[in-house]
């Protein structure tokens, strides 16, 4: 079986449809698979951190924030009173947004016209929020803070786990840098294709090449080597040797070439039309059945 790749459960299901259509002879088979990922991050008090990063200006913007908003804050308003001790402005033009979808008639003309908020000022709004967000619940959870209970001081000092992105910048290593390793282990689908089947992908819907260009190109170019294999040489014989040379394929297409180089499958590939009833293999020798 030709091994086409391995996918989520939906765009298995999906790929698995047009193939069918197609008749290819298809298998999925279930699997787990296992993501790795890994992050560095400086983890010290704001104190050490200023030692390792020359400007802290954000991180302590950020913080200045926290302790303002802090004392008052519910859990119900904590996050929108903190965006708006950020970014005050961002944040006023985004309620002016929201509230002139809603109404259109919320703001007068003049208001509307001064407001430009387009696509790359939402991208960069979404990109402040999340950012904002992840610092905030950072913080809270390395310094034991909870909303509504007294800050007391763990804001003066507190400490602070910084993403760090070219942690080989830092050399040698300081005591503060982490290397964090999280794996995620996830139901995936992996797609086998009968190889003796897949001249068919000739059949397969635009559809398909549109959303799975790369998987349809590997079916039709298997396809074409099937073909060629399977087509009977005036002798109706051949020994392995040369079989193994007949294993590649060349096309040109005006100013494009193809090349499919199966030298390494060979072995495989005889079984393929062994087990379709194309030839008989014995020993070295292989010898194409008559179609009569």
């Amino acid at each position: 079986m030709f091994y086409l790749g391995e996918y989520e459960e939906e765009a298995a299901k999906e790929i698995r449809s047009y193939l069918d259509k197609a008749s290819l002879k298809v298998e999925t088979r279930p699997c787990l698979v296992m993501e790795e990922e890994t992050t560095y991050a400086l983890k010290d008090k704001l104190s050490g951190i200023k030692e390792l990063i020359e400007d802290t200006g954000q991180i302590e913007h950020y913080i200045s924030a926290l302790r303002s908003v802090l004392p008052q804050a519910t859990l119900d308003n904590f996050e929108e009173l903190f965006l708006k001790e950020l970014d005050p402005l961002m944040m006023e033009t985004r309620d002016q947004i929201l509230a002139l979808s809603k109404n259109p008639e919320s703001l007068s003309p003049e208001e509307s016209e001064s407001i430009k908020f387009g696509s790359e000022e939402w991208m960069n709004s979404a990109i402040f929020v999340s950012r904002a967000r992840n610092f905030a619940g950072m913080i809270m959870f390395e310094n034991n803070i909870k909303i509504g209970e007294p800050l007391e001081n763990k804001l003066d000092d507190p400490v602070l786990e910084i993403s760090v992105d070219h942690p080989e910048e830092y050399d040698p290593r300081p005591e503060q840098k982490r290397c964090n390793v999280d794996f995620y282990l996830e139901k995936a689908v992996n797609i086998f294709v009968d190889e003796f089947t897949t001249p068919l992908a000739r059949d397969l819907d635009d559809e398909f090449w549109d959303a799975y260009p790369t998987e349809a190109q590997r079916l039709k170019v298997l396809g074409l080597l099937i073909e060629k294999l399977a087509t009977s040489p005036t002798s109706r014989k051949m020994d392995f040797v040369q079989f193994v040379d007949e294993c590649t394929l060349h096309l040109e297409d005006g100013g494009s070439s193809l090349n499919v180089d199966g030298e390494d499958a060979a072995e495989e590939l005889a079984r393929v039309l062994e087990k379709s009833g194309v030839i008989k293999w014995k020993g070295d020798k292989l010898k194409w059945k008559s179609k009569d």
